[in-house]
């Protein structure tokens, strides 16, 4: 996903939590930040080549809440 992407995404997600952002542990990542919820953490990366990746339980209903707003932000086809 292209840089512009990324932060529509990024700003869609800070009108609904609060981002933890932290230093980045890889030289292949751009950002990295944490939301929490009452069911756990959520995290999100977002690497030099453009791909995000998110990760969470899957037994979290604020994971699956981030990954369709996402989904609904972006189309996959708009960035192959």
């Amino acid at each position: 996903m292209p840089p512009d992407a990324y932060e529509l995404v990024k700003k869609a997600l800070k009108g609904d939590y609060i981002l933890s952002h932290y230093p980045s542990f890889h030289d292949s990542m751009l950002e990295s930040f944490d939301i929490i919820s009452l069911a756990g953490k959520i995290s999100i990366h977002y690497y030099k080549d453009g791909t995000l990746q998110i990760e969470g339980n899957e037994n979290n209903p604020s994971y699956h809440r981030i990954v369709r707003k996402v989904n609904g932000l972006i189309s996959k086809k708009d960035y192959l």
